[in-house]
């Protein structure tokens, strides 16, 4: 009885990274093939940063405090809420992944001097080896750390692929053993 129960556990686990493996590579299909810019609407960021981390918070692990740090006022962009939503889901679940204690934190704000909204998802996590942060925006690079049936390598591809086509940008900064923030970039008037 207890190995069929492992064995439900283990499927269901394994259909789980199936079906994102599987829309992850049709979302990377459709950004390589089209030569269209993204259809964009009006869209509430504030919303959509509220949304990912009730999503990330069904995955809740006991020893890590999940934050938000929006401002009081709504930043409404015009952007491809899906495509939106998708990067922050990647980065909040990148930072679960790699984070068994501390705090995984959810900002953005707008910067007016630059005309940019800015995004980052900060974490107490193990980090990255230095010599690894020119790689970890490859598509299909993972790693060392990585146990075999977390990811496949493509969701921070996936989120490099989506800001360059709406004229956005990545950055990533970590102490390998103390955690990692990426940063998000968005032209504030365009996205």
């Amino acid at each position: 009885k207890e190995t069929r129960e492992g064995f439900s556990q283990e499927i269901q686990k394994s259909t789980i990274l199936l079906t994102s493996l599987i829309d992850n590579m049709l979302e990377i299909s459709s950004l390589d093939v089209s030569q269209e810019k993204l259809p964009c609407k009006e869209a509430n960021l504030n919303s959509i940063c509220i949304q990912e981390m009730t999503l990330l918070n069904r995955s809740h692990k006991p020893d890590i405090d999940y934050r938000t740090d929006l401002p009081e006022h709504p930043i409404i962009l015009t952007t491809h809420e899906k495509y939106l939503s998708l990067v922050i889901e990647h980065l909040l679940n990148n930072a679960n992944k790699f984070t068994e204690k501390g705090i995984i934190t959810l900002h953005c704000h707008i910067d007016e001097a630059r005309q940019q909204v800015h995004i980052s998802v900060t974490d107490t996590g193990c980090g990255i080896r230095e010599e690894e942060l020119p790689r970890i925006f490859r598509r299909f690079y993972r790693s060392e750390l990585v146990k075999d049936e977390e990811g496949v390598g493509i969701g921070l591809y996936l989120t490099r692929e989506i800001l360059q086509e709406q004229g956005g940008y990545i950055k990533v900064s970590s102490v390998y053993g103390q955690g990692s923030k990426f940063s998000i970039y968005l032209p504030k008037n365009n996205f």
